[in-house]
């Protein structure tokens, strides 16, 4: 996503992170921890701030900053979090919270003329009664969700946003992969495009031209991730081309990496540090 044009530019790039909920209802504190966990690192260039719940005066404290990472507990979200890029939408409800995070980047926008990349990460919890401390589930969740949370935040501080004019594309019919993943290379100030299947991935290759194509093994078919990197070597795409893998897919169905003309295999769950720096030193030469 874009700086919105209207948006004044400032020499310092600076992150918000907002953790919002209520710490006296057990895992509905898991934003207003992580973002307290978050906060010991000191980084200068992140701010960051709790709540029990978005308002609007979170719009303005948005319109300071460059980026914002909203964090909240969820009931539905898969185990043990999810993460996604949003933008502005007044009518999104995302949580039983007072404002949406849509909803206060659209305040945001329309008041303050700024729209940042913005990112929600979603932390499941389990219990929400009227009393202080997390259950087991969700402490396991924080230890996760605070660790990807940490990466993010690094991949986003060493970014110069140079990186623009470099698109991935990422294939993979789990929705929730592609989002992080998207989360993550447009921290680091990629352009990202997506495909849920393989057909589709191989359209909107040739659509977009990306510079970089990461592409799932395990899709529609068992090794669906193959074929399309058969058929991209045949299109004769320049770029490298990245396999995403499951523990132990690699070794069960003998993919051979040089046959494919692949660049590398790259294991879930998605390690952000290893993932960026890896395209950085393959298209960029850092």
């Amino acid at each position: 996503m874009e700086p919105c044009l209207k948006r004044e530019c400032v020499d310092k790039r600076t992150l918000l992170v907002l953790g919002f909920g209520n710490p006296g209802r057990q895992d509905d504190g898991l934003g207003p921890a992580i973002a307290e966990g978050l906060a010991q690192h000191g980084w200068p260039e992140v701010t960051v701030e709790t709540d029990y719940q978005l308002n609007i005066e979170h719009g303005a404290m948005i319109a300071e900053h460059d980026a914002v990472l909203f964090v909240d507990a969820s009931v539905t979200a898969r185990e043990p979090f999810e993460v996604k890029s949003i933008q502005p939408a007044s009518e999104i409800a995302f949580t039983t919270h007072s404002l949406s995070p849509e909803a206060v980047l659209a305040i945001a926008e329309e008041h303050f003329g700024a729209c940042p990349p913005a990112w929600v990460m979603a932390v499941r919890g389990h219990t929400f009664e009227f009393a202080e401390g997390l259950e087991a589930q969700a402490r396991e969740n924080y230890g996760k969700a605070i660790a990807f949370a940490e990466a993010l935040i690094q991949v986003w501080r060493k970014s110069t946003m140079d990186f623009k004019k470099k698109t991935i594309l990422a294939i993979d019919d789990d929705p929730d992969i592609r989002a992080a993943l998207r989360v993550v290379l447009e921290a680091a100030g990629f352009t990202v495009g997506e495909a849920a299947n393989g057909e589709e991935g191989l359209q909107v290759a040739q659509s977009i031209k990306p510079d970089a194509i990461i592409v799932d093994l395990m899709m529609e078919s068992v090794d669906s991730g193959s074929v399309v990197a058969k058929k991209l070597k045949e299109l004769k795409f320049e770029g490298p081309v990245y396999m995403l893998s499951s523990a132990g897919d690699a070794v069960q169905y003998n993919v051979d990496a040089r046959e494919l003309g692949l660049a590398g295999i790259f294991q879930k769950p998605i390690e952000p540090k290893t993932l960026v720096n890896t395209l950085k030193r393959e298209l960029v030469g850092e």
